[in-house]
């Protein structure tokens, strides 16, 4: 298994492009979110994030407090596999805002395995999932590192399940970026400095088998740990059909 931690200080290339071009392309509209359901502590939310790139009708879960103990995006809902099978990542999510998080979830399936280098690689919709959870939640710690007397991080706030994005102002190539670091970092409203798991990958590490395994309960712990969220013991069943 692969998991690692985006620092703010490895901005790739491509995020300052990113930066110098927002105010000429305005990459994602404003967006409100509907409560479908409360559920053992854990409020399901619709949002459609939409922009220029089109649009995508998202799934939040948000625990029922006034600050979250973690937050994390995730860049598809499912994984379709060659076979035809397809495991269902709102379990997985579900789960880790049972244990504290805030979580978001574009309904899209990932492919897998990709065809290509570019397969699952679509930028905007996740960047705006980014920005959507960062504007409407509040994380321990404004989301920010904890860190110990030895100045060691030991708690992060935010993190991220997909795979590396192709930036969304350089339609003709592919120029890879975590969604946490797509702008200039200097700039700080989106920023953050978060750990990835990386899912999709087509180079270097990847736990897309691991997931497709046991439904993502193994990434969930691991989540459960670097985020402060609390314990997991297995994913949890799917949400009751109650009303809010």
């Amino acid at each position: 298994m692969r998991f690692g931690v985006a620092a703010t200080l490895l901005v790739l290339t491509a995020s300052f492009t990113f930066a110098q071009n927002q105010s000429k392309r305005k990459l994602c509209d404003a967006a409100s979110a509907t409560t479908i359901h409360r559920d053992a502590g854990v409020i399901a939310e619709k949002v459609i994030l939409s922009g220029q790139w089109g649009s995508n009708e998202a799934t939040v879960y948000v625990p029922d407090k006034n600050i979250a103990d973690g937050a994390v995006v995730f860049s598809h809902s499912a994984i379709q596999t060659e076979t035809g099978s397809s495991v269902d990542l709102l379990l997985f999510a579900l789960t880790l805002a049972h244990a504290g998080a805030a979580v978001i979830v574009p309904l899209r399936s990932l492919a897998w395995p990709p065809v290509d280098r570019l397969t699952n690689r679509e930028g905007a919709v996740v960047i705006c999932a980014e920005h959507w959870l960062v504007d409407h939640t509040k994380v321990f710690n404004n989301g920010e590192p904890t860190m110990n007397d030895k100045n060691i991080v030991v708690r992060e706030g935010y993190a991220y399940v997909g795979p590396r994005l192709c930036d969304p102002v350089v339609p003709d190539q592919c120029d890879f970026m975590d969604p946490f670091v797509s702008e200039d970092c200097a700039l700080k409203r989106y920023c953050r400095q978060n750990v990835w798991v990386p899912v999709g990958e087509t180079e270097a590490g990847d736990n897309t088998r691991s997931i497709i395994s046991d439904q993502g309960s193994t990434t969930a712990t691991w989540l459960q740990k670097e985020l402060g969220l609390a314990p997991i013991r297995a994913l949890v069943a799917a949400p009751s059909s109650s009303g809010s």
